[in-house]
């Protein structure tokens, strides 16, 4: 009971701070997953399609589900069927292909890092991106960030910095998710908008 209202108290204190939460729900039970649905929580993201599919069919139909896996072509009318955002835009090759889908909503996820081996749109890239998406009329609403978990808090500090300096260059935009449960204390110092909550909240509860 104790960890289940630590849990409680961490969410409403980020909530309270105006910062909305999505729920990384990968590495939960469906039961764990219903646990926070009925305590109100309506956002939850999925990494891999099968599983978004899954509880989509089968869990309430109010729930906004996020996706924040890797993209590929053959996945994408699935993804677009059942989620409202994806987060991990990095495909401007499926832009084309995205424009069959008007409904749903996307984030930029960006490599600051430069990591050839990481995911992400580098940002001399980013004009390039942006007039593409839009021409082809693809809502987009925002900015993801997710640093190598295995760097220095300044290195991090430093990337939190430069996207949230990246955000402020775009006042039409609404969303910046980045902070995850590792890190989304330090990412909201930066400017955060959205945290991507997952593991930290079961380990709570346990």
């Amino acid at each position: 009971m104790n960890g289940n209202l630590d849990v409680l108290k961490l969410l409403k204190g980020i909530k309270q701070s105006g910062i909305e939460i999505c729920l990384i729900s990968k590495y939960w039970t469906d039961a764990q997953l219903m646990n926070f649905y009925n305590k109100g929580y309506r956002q939850f993201g999925e990494n891999r399609v099968d599983k978004l599919v899954e509880r989509a069919n089968n869990f309430p139909n109010d729930i906004d589900w996020h996706f924040v896996g890797n993209l590929q072509s053959k996945d994408l009318s699935k993804i677009c069927k059942h989620a409202k955002i994806i987060q991990s835009f990095d495909r401007p090759d499926l832009l084309p292909k995205l424009a069959k889908f008007p409904e749903i909503e996307i984030l930029i996820q960006l490599n600051l890092s430069e990591q050839k081996n990481r995911n992400g749109i580098l940002i001399e890239d980013l004009d390039t991106v942006m007039q593409e998406i839009e021409k082809y009329e693809i809502n987009c609403n925002g900015f993801m960030l997710h640093p190598p978990a295995d760097i220095s808090i300044e290195k991090k500090k430093s990337l939190f910095g430069k996207m949230q300096r990246i955000f402020s260059n775009y006042s039409s935009f609404k969303i910046l998710s980045m902070g995850t449960s590792h890190d989304f204390e330090l990412a909201n110092q930066f400017g955060a908008t959205l945290n991507r909550l997952g593991r930290i909240l079961i380990n709570k509860n346990e």
